[in-house]
């Protein structure tokens, strides 16, 4: 990461934050009126596919998901060129919203970051495997491994009294096959996203 990038690298993860804080100040009318709900979908409401994201169920939850936004942010460069950050962002919500729409009828409502933070964690990790193999030979299949886990099980322990409220852990796989077929694409994208400045 190059120094004087730094503040347009800031970008993509400062302006999700800070909607996603805003959103958090609206009244609750309106976070249920912003949030993944299928019925609301089914009427028209497309803006949810986007806005799902942005809204949460609380301070609790909003903390984790941003903590792990930067987390992922920071520890890998590969995502930090601004437009492919928000290329990445807007593409894995698309997504994960589809997914849940298509393959999951029973969510019939579903807030936060979670699904694309997944996503956005499989991309790097695999975009990766080239520089950092050790390492991501090593978090790659544990992160298979949980979203395994959690089709089987359920949320992990104590994720849900962490976010103070259900935990969608179908979001999680379809952020994470998003992020798998990103990956796919972008293996054979033009140089315009391959090669931004860095």
């Amino acid at each position: 990461m190059k120094a004087d990038s730094t503040p347009w690298q800031l970008l993509c993860p400062l302006s999700l934050s800070l909607a996603s804080l805003l959103f958090a100040l609206l009244p609750g009318s309106f976070s249920t009126a912003l949030q993944y709900h299928r019925i609301g979908l089914a009427d028209g409401d497309w803006w949810r596919i986007l806005t799902a994201h942005l809204t949460h169920l609380g301070w609790g939850h909003l903390s984790m998901n941003l903590c792990g936004l930067w987390l992922i942010w920071y520890l890998f460069p590969a995502i930090q060129p601004a437009l492919r950050c928000l290329i990445l962002l807007l593409f894995l919500m698309l997504g994960t919203a589809l997914g849940l729409w298509l393959f999951s009828p029973e969510v019939i409502w579903y807030r936060g970051l979670s699904g694309i933070l997944h996503g956005l964690l499989v991309w790097a990790l695999l975009e990766q495997l080239r520089k950092a193999q050790v390492i991501s030979l090593i978090i790659l299949p544990l992160v298979i491994l949980k979203l395994i886990w959690e089709q089987w099980q359920g949320p992990l322990a104590g994720s849900e009294s962490l976010a103070a409220g259900s935990v969608i852990v179908d979001a999680h796989l379809y952020g994470a096959v998003s992020g798998v077929i990103l990956w796919g694409i972008t293996e054979l994208r033009p140089a315009s996203l391959s090669k931004e400045s860095e």
